[in-house]
């Protein structure tokens, strides 16, 4: 065999081993893809199975928004002429816990937030006027309606991988399919208060870790902390309005 002739050869095997290479390489990203799509549609599953074991972001935001709710209704008393009512102190634990387990690194020079809707002090101010508030239930909704698509991304691609079960496939549908009515039903909502604290309810049978809640994470996390440091400006707003009124009646 002449040198053009093993050049030959050397090129064919060389190019049945990139063949087999590539094969295989593409064997493994499947069952990889394969093993990633089971375990989701496992803890998926199980999260349906126990919807009482909801996720820790999104239940941080629904502990938020009951002490914020409860907040309001001391500024309404307040409004109402009850000079001296106050808050509970364990209410306070709850915002500086939210505060603590969700604070990332931050800037050097921090955003100095707006509160100039609370600056009005012959009224007690209501954490559900003020703007941020509405943000946060916006970005909450749009968070969680992502989560839902995701969920519903992983049980698709369960079915096409024949890794859903029947029974499984359908409690999943059945669990997203009442969670996105839920969602609907919650953004139309006047107060946002009244919509985070709907949103922060709804069973989604999808885990903010891991594969495919973790995409949503961090989006949920920022929302937390802002949610948690607003209700910790809007209890002292509260506190100082209060004392103002038992220093005026004093006089």
């Amino acid at each position: 065999m002449d040198q053009l002739g093993w050049i030959a050869v050397a090129a064919g095997a060389a190019g049945l081993l990139l063949v087999g290479a590539a094969r295989v390489a593409a064997a493994v990203r499947i069952r990889r893809h394969r093993t990633l799509i089971a375990d989701a549609l496992e803890r998926m599953s199980a999260l349906a199975r126990e919807p009482a074991a909801r996720p820790r972001l999104r239940s941080l935001c629904r502990d938020v928004a009951e002490v914020l709710a409860r907040q309001d209704r001391i500024a309404l008393a307040l409004r109402a002429g009850e000079a001296r009512a106050a808050g509970d102190p364990a209410d306070l634990s709850v915002l500086i816990t939210a505060d603590g387990v969700t604070t990332t690194a931050e800037p050097m020079r921090e955003h100095r937030p707006d509160d100039s809707a609370w600056e009005e002090t012959d009224v007690a101010p209501l954490a559900s006027t003020h703007p941020q508030l509405r943000e946060i239930s916006e970005q909450f909704g749009h968070s969680t309606t992502r989560l839902i698509a995701l969920g519903r991304t992983v049980l698709g691609e369960g079915e096409r991988l024949g890794l859903a079960e029947t029974s499984t496939g359908k409690t999943l549908a059945a669990a997203l399919d009442q969670a996105q009515q839920a969602v609907r039903a919650a953004e139309g909502l006047a107060d946002p208060l009244s919509a985070l604290a709907a949103l922060s309810v709804v069973e989604i049978p999808v885990p903010e870790a891991g594969f495919p809640g973790q995409a949503v994470a961090d989006e949920l996390r920022v929302q937390a902390n802002a949610l948690a440091r607003l209700g910790i400006r809007h209890r002292t707003a509260l506190s100082r309005h209060r004392d103002a009124r038992i220093e005026k009646e004093r006089r």
